[in-house]
């Protein structure tokens, strides 16, 4: 994780398919335990997105290879709870700050050349 998290917009995933997405049922999906349902990283960002105009944050991302919705491997990918400290929801609760986390994540893995499914929850910034 780098020190300085570039909030600089990029291409998440230029062969992404435009897929519908019911955001208000993404979102009420997203503040239970199953979490939201699997989604393309354009699509997480737009449900994202949503959260941050309603105050709130990613508090936790889980992703999976889009083939076989296998954990990915590495976990750098995700937000768990492991980043460095100042970095996890727990240590800051910023909403925009989690959401540039988020990105640069979703950054990362389309610098690995990976193509993941993410599944988001949310929480109410402090």
């Amino acid at each position: 994780m780098p020190q300085r998290i570039s909030s600089e917009r990029f291409d998440l995933l230029a062969e992404d398919e435009a897929l519908s997405l019911d955001l208000p049922a993404a979102f009420a999906a997203a503040h239970t335990g199953d979490g939201a349902p699997w989604l393309m990283a354009a699509q997480a960002d737009e449900l994202a997105r949503y959260a941050l105009r309603r105050g709130e944050g990613i508090c936790l991302m889980e992703a999976a290879v889009r083939t076989l919705k296998e954990p990915p491997g590495d976990v750098g990918w995700e937000i768990l709870g492991d980043d460095p400290q100042g970095f996890n929801w727990v240590d800051h609760r910023d909403p925009m700050l989690a959401y540039r986390v988020f990105l640069a994540k979703l950054k990362k893995a389309r610098l690995d050349r990976v193509q993941l499914l993410y599944k988001l929850w949310f929480e109410t910034g402090a």
